[in-house]
Formats: structure tokens, sequence, C-alpha cells
């Protein structure tokens, strides 16, 4: 969950850098007209700077992100990559809050209150996937301005300051919820991706996951220009099989199958589901010799584990094909290997 609540999180931060930007030119010409000019335009100018290394992150982090250098595996530091660099512009926002208004003190954290209650009910809804963050902004604007108004010692201003530490505490709550709720979508979500994505009988991807796997596969190999090579599987008489044990055994078996695979397989392969008896193994990064090692070793495994033979058929990418000249050929090799004795492999030839 991680990887899609991160993601989330980055994507709506670019959302919130305009309501930022909208909040500091209010602010901003607020201080102009009530404090100080040139005080106004320093603390403009020391916040947009501040903003620039988490700006330049979240750059970074889209950049990566379509590369496919970020992946479940490793995002999780983002977090706290994007926590760290928020430390300076929470701080140099909030010097607003200690402005010298002078006469017109009430006025200036009463209205710089306003700004920093939306701004915070924005991060509500930026930030909700990450309560770290949230939680930081939060603690750093609202704890100071409430701090201010009671060491105003003024009837108003302590109103004001019991309003907003009412405030503090009612967000924090609704912090939670809405977190728990956000991160609770999410899961449902995965979940009924996966559903979408995952054949029910095998527990392996189905055709509908290969078509959006391989569309990333084939712009990885040709970028990097390594080779990618597949294996498609068929498992020999299936139909005799079901008439002899029954439907609900070749459920069974291709069960068991589907548990072999998984066993024979990398980290990094794609298993599918091709439809019936029919599979299909994705390997990158592998060239046909390897391949053939590893259609040799699913081949012994399912003939010693359940008494069964299969049937493969072996192609490579090439760089010029699509992706179902590369089946195609996968295809006609595997059934130049059923008509030769089953319980073997062929390696395509010719696509």
């Amino acid at each position: 969950m991680d990887f899609e609540r991160i993601c989330f999180f980055y994507s709506a931060s670019n959302v919130g850098y305009l309501g930022m930007a909208i909040a500091v030119s209010f602010l901003g010409f607020f201080i102009s007209q009530y404090s100080s000019s040139t005080l106004a335009w320093i603390w403009v100018t020391a916040v947009y700077v501040s903003y620039i290394p988490r700006i330049w992150l979240s750059i970074q982090f889209r950049r990566k992100l379509n590369r496919q250098e970020i992946t479940k595996d490793n995002i999780k530091p983002w977090e706290e990559y994007h926590f760290y660099n928020s430390f300076l512009p929470f701080l140099t926002f909030s010097a607003a809050i200690f402005m010298p208004y002078e006469k017109n003190e009430y006025t200036g954290v009463l209205f710089t209150a306003f700004i920093v209650t939306l701004m915070i009910a924005n991060a509500v809804l930026i930030y909700s996937t990450s309560k770290k963050v949230i939680f930081l902004f939060m603690n750093i604007a609202m704890v100071a301005l409430i701090a201010r108004c009671f060491w105003m010692q003024e009837l108003q201003a302590t109103v004001l300051g019991v309003f907003l530490l009412v405030a503090y505490l009612f967000l924090r709550r609704l912090i939670l919820m809405q977190n728990r709720i956000l991160l609770e979508n999410i899961a449902l979500k995965i979940e009924n991706k996966n559903l979408s994505l995952i054949d029910p009988l095998t527990r392996l991807w189905n055709r509908r996951y290969l078509n959006l796997y391989t569309d990333k596969l084939i712009n990885i190999t040709k970028r990097n220009n390594e080779p990618f090579s597949i294996i498609l599987l068929d498992i020999d008489y299936f139909k005799e099989y079901n008439d002899t044990h029954g439907h609900n055994a070749g459920d069974a078996l291709l069960s068991k199958l589907a548990d072999i695979f998984m066993e024979c397989s990398r980290d990094q392969d794609l298993v599918v589901r091709h439809g019936g008896e029919e599979f299909l193994f994705i390997l990158p990064n592998t060239n046909i010799q390897q391949a053939e090692i590893t259609a040799d070793r699913i081949l012994a495994k399912v003939r010693a584990s359940i008494g069964i033979t299969i049937s493969a058929g072996l192609a490579t990418y090439d760089h010029q094909m699509s992706f179902d000249q590369l089946v195609h050929a996968a295809d006609t090799a595997l059934y130049e290997a059923k008509r030769n004795g089953r319980d073997k492999y062929i390696v395509a030839t010719t696509i």
C-alpha cells in the first residue's frame, strides 16, 4: 500500500504548491500594508526560496517514477525525504505569525490565523496520506499562533487563542480519521484492481495485466537494450485428463501447476495464465540460453512433482517486432513441440 499512498501524496503535493503560492501572496500583501513592506518582501522571498528543495524533490520523484526507477521496494524513503525537506518551508511560512504589527497587532494575528487555518484545511486534503507531514505543519504553525495569542494578554487575543486551541485539537482528530478513511479506500482500490487482474483459480496474473505489463517492459527493453524471453507452456493431454478425472480434478491440477510455476520463477519474472491450460512466462533481462535452462527446470519439476508432462515454446524479443508477434513465434514453437512427441520445448527459429 505504501507505493500507492506515497504516489498519491506526491501528486497531491504538486497541487498544494499552487495553494501555497496564493496564501503567501495574500499574506505578503497584508504584511506590507499592516507591518512593513521591506519585511513583507523578505518574508515572501524567503518562503519561495525555502520551497525550492522540496519542489526539486517532487520533480525528481516524478521523473524517476516515469522511468520506473521507483518501485514498491524503494519508495518508502521518499516520504522521509519529503518530511525533512518540509521543515524549512514550514518554519519560514510560520515566521509571518511573529511580524511586528504594532498598533494593528490583533488584526494582523487574526488575519494570519485565518490564512493558517485555510492552509491547514487544505493540508488535510493534500497531506492526508502522510500524517507525519501534516502534523509537522500543524504543530509548527498553529502552536506558534496559539502561543502568540496568549502572549498578547488581551481579551480578544485570548479568546482567539482558545478558539485556535479547540480547533487544533479538533483537527488532530479529523486528520487521524481522514487518514484512516483514505488508507482504507486505497486498500480497497488495490484489492479491486488486483481482483480484476488476477486469475481467480490459479491466483496468477491474467491477460489483462499482461497487456499493461508488456507495454512497460518493451519500453524498458528498448531503452536499456536488454533482452527478454518468453516461455509458452501447455499441458499435454489435458482434455483426456479432464475426461478421465473430472473437471474438479482438472482445476486442482491447474492450481498445483501454478504453484510449481511460481516456485520456478524469479522475483522479476511474470507468470500469466494465458488461457485454458496454457501459461506464459515472461523473463526480463534473459537471453534464449538462460530461458532454455528455465524451461528445462520447469518441465523436470512438473514431471517429478505431479506425474504429468507439459510442452513449451520459447522465443526472445527482437526490437523490431510487436509482443503479439513474439507470442505467435512461441506458439508456433509450442505446436512443433506437441507434434514432435510432447514433454519437451522448442526454440522459435524464425519470427
